[in-house]
């Protein structure tokens, strides 16, 4: 049974046309839903600083890219409070607090937890669980920043003495996206909202 007001409509564009304006609105509508869920975690007031570590890895076929590590991305889940039983592929939520110039993990939880005053949560998941140790290995999906042409090796540079950070917008949920690149402090690259 056809609904009243879809009458005019298909019966004006025929049944091909009205499922092809469907199909456009369905896919504007998702685009515009991923572009708004970005905007609103660049927008976002939780932004953490995280020192980043030399990490090998490159891949020639992917453009020029900086490969990231942080302090936070090696675990040891004995040292900091919160969940103490992990496997691989686990989501993980991080609590965070401000240390010096950087942020460091103080407990890990398998559900979001309310943090402490002035703590942050940061959302990733396990790649590798080590059972003996306790140590979990976390991905939060920003191990790599895309930069332009034959700039990615001065950034290596400059992450193997350990002056380079990143600035990190933090979602509600805990989603983390890179904001912004920082040499000795100063920023380099920011992320633009659009």
């Amino acid at each position: 049974m056809t609904k009243q007001w879809l009458v005019p409509f298909v019966t004006r564009f025929g049944r091909f046309g009205s499922a092809v304006i469907v199909l456009v609105l369905v896919q504007t509508l998702l685009l515009t839903y991923f572009i708004a869920d970005r905007v609103m975690i660049l927008r976002s007031p939780n932004v953490v600083t995280l020192l980043s570590e030399p990490v090998d890895p490159r891949d020639l076929f992917r453009g020029d890219y900086v490969t990231l590590g942080y302090a936070i991305t090696t675990l040891s889940l004995t040292e900091i409070n919160g969940d103490q039983t992990w496997a691989d592929g686990e989501t993980i939520y991080v609590e965070l607090t401000p240390a010096e110039n950087n942020w460091r993990a103080v407990a890990a939880f398998h559900a979001h937890e309310v943090p402490a005053l002035g703590n942050k949560i940061i959302r990733g998941t396990i790649s590798y669980y080590d059972t003996t140790r306790n140590v979990a290995q976390v991905d939060y999906g920003i191990e790599r920043y895309y930069v332009p042409e034959g700039e990615g090796r001065v950034l290596e540079e400059e992450r193997n003495k350990s002056a380079l950070s990143v600035d990190v917008a933090l979602g509600r949920d805990g989603e983390a996206t890179i904001k912004g690149i920082r040499i000795d402090g100063k920023p380099v690259y920011e992320e633009p909202v659009f």
